[in-house]
C-alpha cells in the first residue's frame, strides 16, 4: 500500500487538495494505526503541519474555541481550560499516555467518533460545536448532530473541522468516572461523565451504545423533581439509554452493570460534595 503526502500552507491549498480518498493527518494517533491494520485505505494524506492559524485556544467570553491542531497536552496545559473546562481536563487525562497527549488533537478525537470516545463525553456535557470548511463554506454543526456512528460523521466529501467551541462549565460541579481493562493507557469499558448543580445535571455515556448518548429523560427528571428527587427513578430513567454491545473488551452484562454502578457513583459524589466519597 502506498500513498501520497501533502503539507498545505493555506486553507484554500488544503481545500484543492481534500478528495473522497484523503485523510487529513493531525497528531495522528488514531489514523496511523487505522493505516497499519489497513481499515484505511487512503490515496493521499494531507497533513495539517504547516497550516496556519489553527492551533490557538480562545477566550470568547461565555465559550472557549480549540483550533484542529491543538494537542491534549497543550489544552491541559492551558489556564482557561484548567479554570473554566474542568470536565474536559478529567476526560482527557484518562486518554492514552502523555507521549500520546503529546501528538492527539481534540478535534482528532471527536473525529474518530469512537463510542468509547472520552473527549467526546466532555464535549457533549459542554454543548460543544464544531466549525467545518467546506467547497461550499463554513457551517456550524452540534457535536451531538455530527457523529452518526461508530466512526461515522455527517463530515461531507471535501470538509474538515477547523475548530471545536464549546461553554465554560465553572458553574457545575465536574464528576468523569471510567473504568477499563486496567487502570491507564485504556479504552473504556463504561464511562460516565457529568456536570451537576442544584437545578440542573448532564450526564453522558461512553461505550454503552453505537454513540455516546445522553439520557435525556433522566437530566430532565432532575430539573423538575427538585426535593422531591428519586435516585432510583433517576438510573431507571437513565438505564433505558444503555444498549451496549458484547466484544473484546467486555460483555453487554458487564457493561450494564458497571454504567448502572457509575451513575449511582456519580450521585453519591454530588450528594457529599466530595470526590473521595464511599
Amino acid at each position: 500500500m502506498s500513498f501520497r503526502v501533502f503539507m498545505p500552507t493555506s486553507e484554500e491549498e488544503l481545500q484543492t487538495l481534500l478528495s473522497e480518498r484523503s485523510c487529513i493527518l493531525a497528531g495522528g494517533t488514531d489514523l496511523l494505526v487505522k493505516i497499519r491494520l489497513k481499515r484505511v485505505i487512503p490515496d493521499r494524506v494531507i497533513s495539517l503541519r504547516h497550516l496556519k492559524g489553527f492551533d490557538t485556544i480562545e477566550d470568547l467570553g461565555d465559550s472557549l474555541r480549540v483550533g484542529c491542531k491543538v494537542t491534549m497536552s497543550e489544552l491541559l496545559n492551558n489556564d482557561a481550560i484548567i479554570k473554566h473546562g474542568k470536565i474536559l481536563e478529567m476526560a482527557l487525562r484518562e486518554i492514552g499516555s502523555p507521549q500520546i497527549r503529546n501528538r492527539a488533537t481534540l478535534v482528532g478525537n471527536i473525529v474518530n467518533a469512537s463510542p468509547a470516545g472520552d473527549s467526546i463525553v466532555s464535549m457533549l456535557l459542554s454543548n460543544a460545536s464544531l466549525s467545518i470548511g467546506g467547497p461550499t463554506g463554513e457551517r456550524v454543526e452540534r457535536i451531538s448532530d455530527f457523529i452518526k456512528g461508530p466512526g461515522l460523521t455527517s463530515l461531507a466529501n471535501g470538509e474538515f473541522v477547523k475548530s471545536i467551541t464549546f461553554e465554560k462549565t465553572g458553574a457545575f460541579f465536574p464528576q468523569f468516572h471510567k473504568v477499563g481493562q486496567r487502570n491507564a493507557m485504556a479504552i473504556a469499558v463504561a464511562s460516565v461523565g457529568s456536570l451537576i448543580s442544584e437545578s440542573e445535571i448532564r450526564m453522558a455515556f461512553g461505550s454503552v451504545a453505537p454513540v455516546v448518548v445522553v439520557p435525556v429523560e433522566a437530566c430532565e427528571y432532575y430539573s423538575r423533581s427538585g426535593e422531591a428527587f428519586d435516585e432510583d427513578r433517576f438510573i431507571e430513567l437513565a438505564m433505558k439509554y444503555v444498549t451496549p454491545i458484547d466484544d473484546v473488551r467486555a460483555s453487554s452484562w458487564y457493561r450494564t452493570t458497571v454504567i448502572k454502578n457509575l451513575i449511582s457513583r456519580t450521585l453519591k459524589v454530588w450528594r457529599k460534595r466530595g470526590y473521595d466519597a464511599d
